[in-house]
């Protein structure tokens, strides 16, 4: 796959993170939160790539990329929070900082694939796929923990 193929399917999940966190902003969570971990399952189609007879990525690669992730989710962890309204629903706290994030990160990685050509474009795209993955997968599960947080709590102040 080369590397236009993936910055296009990079958009495209990118999109369709940034619908699904600005709807959470103004239509309540379903009670269960199981919509926050969809992102993951979008990403991980990028996975695909392992398919790819010319990719050339060691084990060091991999841990180094989704530890990169990890580290970039830290910001997106801290600004992403829930609250219960009025009407007893679980909505994601506005917060214009999580959006800006994702557009810095969404560049940076554009930014990346343009500029750094000591690594073959596929396998570069991979490991770009691999940070992303990182921090998808970590700011989600945490926003999961989170949410199920908040909407126990409130649970529990409906049941004094």
């Amino acid at each position: 796959m080369n590397s236009t193929v993936s910055l296009l399917i990079s958009a495209l999940i990118f999109f369709f993170i940034l619908r699904g966190q600005r709807s959470g902003m103004y239509k309540p969570l379903k009670k269960s939160g199981i919509t926050l971990l969809l992102p993951i399952l979008y990403i991980s189609t990028s996975f695909m790539q392992l398919f790819d007879p010319s990719l050339h990525i060691g084990e060091e690669q991999v841990i180094i990329a989704l530890l990169i992730g990890m580290m970039v989710s830290i910001p997106l962890i801290m600004t992403t929070n829930f609250e219960v309204r009025e009407n007893g629903s679980t909505f994601i706290k506005r917060n214009k900082t999580v959006f800006v994030l994702l557009i810095v990160i969404f560049a940076l990685r554009f930014i990346a694939i343009a500029t750094i050509h000591s690594i073959e474009p596929g396998t570069l795209s991979f490991m770009c796929n691999l940070i992303t993955f990182g921090y998808i997968a970590t700011w989600r599960i945490v926003s999961f923990i989170k949410f199920r947080n908040v909407s126990s709590s409130k649970r529990a102040l409906l049941h004094i």
